[in-house]
């Protein structure tokens, strides 16, 4: 009586798991015979607008993770998730209403619309959808430039299973007006951070340039650097491409190459730190990650910003230094390319936000010194290595040296004014 038991047992699992198994199948009519699921390709999207006056664009890609024999549907909708997506990434996004912006589905024009859900269909064989978002010029005393508005958008519903990368955040870069400084070369500046300033094994350090050359000092090399301290080792700047030593001798390992990195181009270098991993971001992109142990942030320690020897310099723009003693997300990391920060972000540590009006004060809750150092070699060219080839100047004698470029745009690619 036992075994007769176990043995109808054990034909109704069978039967059970084969059931199931047909119904999976069913489900996932795919040619490849395997399961497929639906997923943003990527977690983040920004619209850029180029002029205030005029609407701005972007467009993200919904995939399928195998290709499918049938039509599949996709449901996308406003999700305010910006509650928990800013307490894990230390934003501070604020969803813009749906009447302000029309998502449409890309190649089909007739499917579109203006209450934030948009549904669309991947058909057989076609293994993704690009997804439209054209935003309206806002207004600034609506939509202040100081509260910073995006669209969080996610996967509700598909006729496939979701994969847990569901959501993605269009971000908004709205037109932004600045004035900017225009440091000549065999000038630079440095920062010396207050005694009170908490140390710390991890940070963030930032800075935005334009460079009008990347000069060689014997007509082939070049020497240009960007920060220097005890929370980095030597780096050199180049057209495409950043090197960041590791010790004494070169290597090839040691350069990271990028587009964005050339003559009259806006740039935002940033470099985080911690646990002896030191990556480069270049305009918000993982660049390269670099294994560098030791390196802090230190009360009462010294920041040069960039080299100041006369052969190792040349002319280009400046804003926006900042160092936090804290790692940044990519999400704020993005969330800060070109808009000034606000002095009360947590950990922010430095922050110049070099334009006319402040000029080259510092802006944080700390007590830091800005500090002004000029090349002492009349030459633009040779090997100029060594202090006695900088020296540390008054504010009086470097100001007059400086050009301010007022109603600077951004975004922007270049120099551009509004």
């Amino acid at each position: 009586m036992k075994n007769t038991i176990i043995k109808l047992a054990s034909v109704v699992l069978f039967l059970g798991l084969t059931a199931c198994q047909e119904k999976l199948d069913n489900n996932n009519n795919n040619s490849l015979g395997s399961i497929s699921a639906v997923y943003m390709n990527s977690s983040n999207a920004s619209v850029s607008f180029a002029k205030s006056t005029e609407s701005g664009s972007t467009k993200f890609e919904v995939r399928m993770s195998n290709l499918r024999e049938r039509n599949e549907t996709i449901t996308i909708a406003a999700t305010d998730f910006f509650p928990e997506y800013n307490e894990k990434n230390a934003t501070n996004y604020k969803m813009l209403p749906a009447s302000e912006y029309e998502l449409y589905e890309e190649g089909n024009t007739a499917n579109k619309s203006t209450n934030g859900l948009l549904n669309i269909t991947l058909k057989p064989g076609q293994a993704s959808v690009q997804v439209g978002v054209r935003v309206r010029p806002l207004d600034d005393n609506t939509f202040p430039m100081g509260v910073k508005y995006a669209i969080p958008l996610r996967i509700v519903s598909a006729s496939l299973p979701i994969l847990s990368n569901k959501d993605v955040v269009v971000a908004l870069n709205r037109p932004f007006k600045t004035s900017v400084a225009l440091i000549k070369q065999g000038y630079a500046l440095g920062v010396k951070v207050a005694d009170n300033v908490q140390g710390s094994d991890e940070f963030t350090i930032q800075g935005m340039f334009l460079f009008e050359e990347f000069h060689a000092y014997n007509r082939v090399n070049v020497n240009m650097s960007l920060f220097q301290g005890e929370m980095l080792p030597y780096t050199r700047i180049d057209a495409g491409k950043i090197q960041v030593k590791n010790g004494g001798g070169d290597s090839p390992d040691d350069w990271a190459e990028t587009t964005d990195i050339a003559i009259k181009k806006w740039v935002q270098i940033t470099f985080t730190y911690k646990d002896s991993f030191l990556k480069l971001y270049i305009n918000g992109k993982l660049v390269k990650t670099y294994q560098r142990p030791s390196l802090k942030v230190s009360p009462g320690m010294r920041i040069n910003i960039e080299n100041t020897q006369t052969s190792y310099s040349a002319n280009r723009y400046f804003r926006e230094f900042r160092v936090w003693n804290r790692v940044l997300t990519d999400a704020e990391i993005v969330d800060g390319l070109y808009l000034p920060a606000d002095p009360d972000s947590k950990g922010l540590i430095v922050y110049l936000p070099i334009n006319k009006k402040e000029g080259f004060k510092d802006m944080s809750k700390y007590d830091n010194t800005t500090i002004y150092r000029k090349g002492t070699a009349s030459s633009p060219d040779g090997i100029q290595d060594g202090p006695s080839y900088v020296s540390d100047i008054d504010e009086a004698t470097f100001t007059p040296t400086v050009e301010w470029k007022e109603n600077i745009k951004f975004p922007a690619v270049g120099l551009e004014t509004e």
